[in-house]
């Protein structure tokens, strides 16, 4: 196949910023949609499982992903390569590279998996001395932790299919195969821990959702890609270079960022046991659900920044078109953040009552905890897609590396305070050190892109601390009031207390946050949907 490079197919500059911007909001309204529908449906699972089985072996299911995720990455870092480089071919038409990179991919990564997946089934009985299991859920353990690692790695060796279409801009299509999966998954998880399965059922749930996510991801890939060919006979050195080289920069991060995400229910299953992992679990699983929304933006910057990056190489308006999808994605992305994890920071017992219908010490505080730290971690989300997918990855060390070593300072100091490790001690480590990095890496991207302190905190920062003054005053009310009601009662009171705050959220951020070009444009979109509305019911 002839490779067709940007000069040559005498494209506009314009084309390539129109697709981007046409693609990202396309793919951002479906991924939202998508991640609200998923944090809908998972708000009612914790519940439920918990009433079926202990703390000790929720906290066994939750240390189960632990594990797959650190064994995971070492495939992880290719998914990225896929992605930004899948994105930059295809903008050149240089789909032959795309083939050889895909190609070549799959036969590194099939092997690794497999011979990573033998390593875990060697090495189990120091894998279950770390997990401090008792002797009643020792063989449940072996069952789920070896399932979901045989189903974690298969998935990641068949990633390619599912790259290719989001570097392609098609990351829309692959939200609607991921809610077919875990509508699926949500389903069965009723019914199999329902019928007694216990964290065994989760694991079958786990298994069938991911077998639908990655045969869909095959079918649909080939078929709306005609030029796709994946074959041994195209591996390719050249590809392998890159796989190699950009992927092991990406490798590294990926690690950091698995420990970064896991490292509280790391540390707490040696440290303070399995039903502590449970415990962290449950104060972090409002916040960490609520970040999935906004992790739509930073999911849609890398193969936007590298189209950009492709498409606009070498012309003037490069730097100054990714500078603006740099400023107005982090905006959006902090915004949205903050209007979930306000409301959930400023009414944490109410929503933990009415949501687990029983408590759990110290949850409501962890969960308060969590969600400053969701907050502080996505802010840095925009940069690090952004900047790797310009080409620059090894930014991202900027965070990982300082969160860590400020790890090691803060963990000790936490455990001075409260005189041994608890599950809020290792909770404040965390955010304290998330914070830290944060502050760091943040001056280091704006000032790779071009981002004066006073631009970011005003365009940035304080729309993000708008949502939780508003939430501030519904704090005391909604607490008194749900005390004094039973849990359904409570709900109905947290509902409606929801729902002004985002009335108010809506009006304060349209009338004092927005330009004024955001609210012309903000007001248009409501409009037309407003209209459509209007014709569907006539």
């Amino acid at each position: 196949m002839s490779e067709v490079t940007h000069a040559d197919a005498g494209a506009p500059e314009e084309s390539h910023q129109k697709t981007v911007r046409d693609s990202l909001s396309r793919n951002l309204i479906v991924d939202i949609i998508a991640r609200v529908g998923y944090l809908v449906s998972r708000f009612f699972v914790p519940p439920f499982i918990l009433a079926h089985v202990t703390l000790e072996a929720y906290g066994l299911w939750a240390a189960a992903f632990i594990v797959v995720s650190y064994i995971g990455v070492s495939t992880m870092g290719i998914s990225n390569v896929y992605i930004k480089y899948v994105a930059e071919y295809s903008a050149r038409r240089q789909y032959e590279k795309v083939n050889q990179l895909l190609s070549t991919g799959l036969m590194l990564t099939i092997p690794v998996c497999l011979a990573v997946f033998g390593l875990i089934w060697i090495f189990w009985p120091i894998v279950i001395t770390f997990l401090h299991v008792n002797a009643d859920l020792r063989e449940d353990a072996r069952v789920v932790v070896l399932s979901v690692t045989a189903i974690f790695l298969a998935s990641l060796s068949l990633s390619a299919f599912r790259d290719v279409l989001a570097g392609v801009q098609k990351s829309a299509l692959m939200q609607v195969v991921w809610v077919i999966g875990y509508l699926t998954e949500t389903a069965l998880i009723f019914w199999l821990v329902g019928h007694g399965r216990g964290i065994r059922g989760l694991a079958e749930a786990f298994l069938i959702r991911t077998g639908i996510e990655v045969g869909l991801a095959c079918l649909l890939a080939f078929k709306l890609l005609p030029w796709l060919r994946v074959t041994p006979g195209r591996f390719s050195r050249e590809a392998l270079h890159t796989l190699l080289s950009f992927g092991g920069i990406t490798q590294l991060q990926s690690l950091m960022a698995i420990g970064l995400n896991s490292v509280e229910r790391a540390m707490a299953a040696p440290l303070i046991g399995l039903a502590g992992t449970g415990l962290l679990d449950i104060g972090n699983k409002l916040p960490s659900m609520a970040a999935s929304i906004p992790s739509a933006f930073a999911g849609s910057f890398v193969p936007a920044a590298s189209y950009l990056h492709g498409g606009l190489e070498g012309s003037s308006e490069q730097r100054d078109t990714i500078r603006k999808l740099y400023l107005k994605g982090a905006r959006y992305m902090n915004l949205t953040c903050a209007y979930i994890c306000g409301f959930i920071a400023t009414v944490p017992l109410p929503l933990l009552d009415v949501w687990m219908g029983k408590r759990y010490p110290d949850a409501a505080t962890l969960m308060i905890i969590f969600t400053v730290q969701t907050q502080v971690h996505l802010m840095t989300g925009p940069g690090t897609s952004i900047l790797k997918g310009v080409g620059r990855p090894k930014a991202e060390f900027h965070y990982g590396i300082p969160n860590i070593l400020a790890i090691f300072i803060t963990m000790p100091i936490f455990w001075l305070v409260f005189g041994k490790f608890t599950a809020i001690g290792i909770a404040l480590s965390v955010t304290t050190a998330t914070v830290m990095a944060a502050v760091w890496f943040l001056r280091h991207a704006n000032g790779l892109l071009n981002v004066s302190l006073g631009e970011y905190f005003k365009g940035v920062v304080w729309p993000g601390v708008v949502p939780y003054l508003i939430g501030l005053p519904f704090a005391w009310p909604v607490l008194m009031l749900t005390q004094r009601l039973n849990r359904w009662e409570g709900a109905g009171v947290v509902i409606v207390a929801g729902l002004l705050y985002s009335v108010l959220v809506l009006v304060v951020v349209e009338r004092f946050v927005f330009e004024t070009g955001e609210r012309h444009w903000f007001r248009a979109v409501l409009a037309s949907k407003l209209a459509f509305l209007n014709r569907k019911k006539v």
